[in-house]
């Protein structure tokens, strides 16, 4: 017997499929030609099973066994600036979540906090979060607000997530707080951004310049 918990593999080949039920890759591949398994060919034209596809043959195989969902709920809170954090918007973010889910209850919640601008995607906290979903270690994921997890592009989020099996809920559809100083911490930080991009171009202009300057002999200067 399989336990749904030991599939940690994305895909499998037909010879992993088929150790896991017993029987030989030829079998497996008859399956999958006949329409009666569901895979995908790789760019060297092998034959991958997705999980979900594997726990379905071991189902109908009598030899899959459900765990019980041990994965937890994530609580998400984010602060533009440390000034925001040692205000405690962070804590705050916190608190109107657990109050606001207190009748339903949380299940072994985490809570990662972040503080960086909503234009960062490379965001520890973000980062982390995803990597959470898709190692199946979370079941739902808790925001005050959507601009909380992502400034632009929250439905590619929202999807990335569902694909994951993680359920997304925001308690409400707006932040109720300064969005003037929202936006211009966003926007410091992405001119900040530019600006770091654009020194280094010129610094990186100036370097071949002078590179070119040096190799050119110094009788041939004037």
């Amino acid at each position: 017997m399989i336990r749904k918990s030991e599939l940690t593999k994305d895909f499998y080949k037909p010879k992993e499929a088929g150790t896991l039920i017993g029987r030989g890759p030829r079998t497996v591949s008859s399956l999958v030609r006949a329409g009666k398994l569901e895979a995908i060919r790789s760019d060297i034209n092998r034959i991958l099973i997705p999980r979900d596809s594997v726990a379905k043959l071991l189902e109908q195989s009598g030899l899959l066994l459900e765990d019980e969902d041990a994965r937890r709920d994530a609580i998400y809170a984010r602060a533009s600036s440390h000034e925001q954090k040692n205000r405690g918007d962070l804590e705050r973010q916190v608190l109107d979540i657990m109050n606001a889910c207190e009748k339903e209850g949380l299940d072994k919640p985490v809570i990662i906090r972040d503080t960086g601008s909503g234009l960062n995607t490379k965001r520890k906290g973000l980062v982390r979060l995803i990597e959470m979903a898709k190692n199946h270690e979370i079941k739902r994921i808790f925001i005050t607000s959507k601009d909380r997890l992502t400034r632009f592009g929250y439905e590619y989020l929202e999807e990335l997530f569902a694909m994951a099996g993680v359920e997304l809920t925001t308690l409400q559809e707006e932040e109720n707080k300064d969005l003037q100083e929202e936006l211009v911490d966003d926007m410091i930080s992405l001119l900040a951004s530019f600006s770091g991009k654009l020194y280094r171009i010129r610094g990186n202009k100036k370097k071949k310049m002078r590179e070119i300057i040096d190799s050119v002999p110094e009788e041939d200067r004037e």
